[in-house]
């Protein structure tokens, strides 16, 4: 548009230049306004120019706050995606320390449960042996008391009176039914010991797992707590 608008205003300066009868003069002015043309192009360039400028300066400014903007917001996200990640992470390791805690809890209880099982079969063999001897002392007592019956029988002599012969073998040795109900006795005695010495451990043996499971449950809280 200031091309044109140049080329026509030089055109009209030459045209009257040509008409006038001062060339000289003529000239003159129309390279003054020529001047003043260019320089109110160059003017109006220049105040395009800032135009321009301002305009992309403005542009530019709010370009920047909307990025500086979403920045913010990116690294508010980051932020709580930190936070999450780290909560996260405290969880695991908290769920990690309890799994390795119950682990050995796990471990403990088969090992006491082993030492128990292998206690317990000791103590059943153990029993087993004094109860088999018992039973053989008693079946040799038997047979022992009926042999000594039989040959008693065999050898004695003249008969006494009945009522002599119970208070005799009343006051020398136990009947044959009362030795039975001794040994049986005995041996009922012997078993309700051994089950009431393994009660009794049995017993301890869980008041001290117990005492054990609280103590490393109190462990692991103060761990928790200083967590």
């Amino acid at each position: 548009m200031a091309a044109s608008f140049y080329s026509n205003s030089v055109h009209v300066d030459f045209d009257s230049v040509l008409k006038m009868d001062e060339p000289g003069m003529s000239v003159c002015d129309s390279l003054r306004d020529q001047a003043d043309i260019f320089r109110n192009l160059s003017q109006g360039a220049r105040q395009e120019a800032r135009t321009l400028d301002d305009v992309q300066t403005i542009r530019f400014n709010d370009f920047r706050k909307h990025v500086l903007v979403q920045n913010a917001s990116i690294f508010t996200g980051l932020a709580d995606v930190r936070q999450e990640v780290q909560a996260v992470n405290a969880k695991v390791d908290i769920m990690s320390s309890r799994l390795n805690a119950i682990k050995k809890d796990a471990e403990a209880t088969k090992e006491t449960l082993s030492h128990q099982l292998l206690e317990f079969q000791s103590s059943a063999q153990e029993n087993h042996s004094v109860l088999h001897a018992q039973l053989s002392e008693l079946v040799n007592y038997i047979h022992r008391g009926g042999a000594d019956k039989n040959g008693e029988s065999g050898s004695r002599g003249l008969q006494q009176p009945s009522n002599v012969q119970v208070s005799a073998s009343a006051e020398r040795t136990p009947s044959f039914v009362q030795t039975v109900e001794m040994a049986q006795r005995h041996i009922v005695h012997t078993v309700l010991d051994a089950d009431a010495n393994r009660a009794l451990f049995e017993r301890q043996d869980a008041a001290e797992r117990d005492r054990e499971r609280r103590r490393r449950e109190a462990r692991a809280l103060k761990r928790r707590r200083r967590d």
